[in-house]
């Protein structure tokens, strides 16, 4: 459970800090950090598939909540964008990894912690970076 936490804690506490001097960041990364676990537990702690593996609807439906969560902090807050898709995927990580961590017996669940994170992150890191240009271009 250690890889767990230097995986998916830390990077935001980094980016907590880094950010500790603006005062909307930390309570804008916190409330994407805490939605991105809300996401994982409201559609995805409860696999439906035949051997528990998840239905596709379901990951539709956390992938849309994903975004849009990534897509609504970061018009309010657009020069933290990148920031705020990576927290979002870092709490989707952390949830999913502590339920992943508890159910595997291999040991793979890390490599897949990995997966999430870098997949996840990059992509949700894009959207945040995306929308916070195009609301400075809209600004301006």
């Amino acid at each position: 459970m250690l890889i767990l936490a230097l995986l998916t804690i830390a990077p935001v506490g980094y980016l907590l800090w880094q950010r500790r001097e603006q005062p909307a960041a930390p309570k804008h990364l916190g409330l994407t950090f805490v939605g991105g676990i809300l996401v994982w537990l409201a559609t995805m702690s409860w696999p439906l598939g035949p051997h528990g593996d998840y239905l596709p609807w379901q990951v539709i439906l956390a992938g849309a909540a994903m975004v849009a969560l990534t897509i609504a902090l970061a018009w309010c807050l657009p020069t933290e964008g990148a920031a705020i898709g990576w927290t979002a995927a870092s709490g989707f990580a952390l949830a999913w990894g502590v339920w992943a961590g508890l159910q595997d017996d291999s040991g793979l669940w890390g490599v897949g912690l990995i997966m999430v994170l870098l997949g996840v992150g990059s992509s949700l890191a894009l959207v945040g970076w995306l929308t916070g240009v195009l609301r400075q271009r809209r600004a301006a």
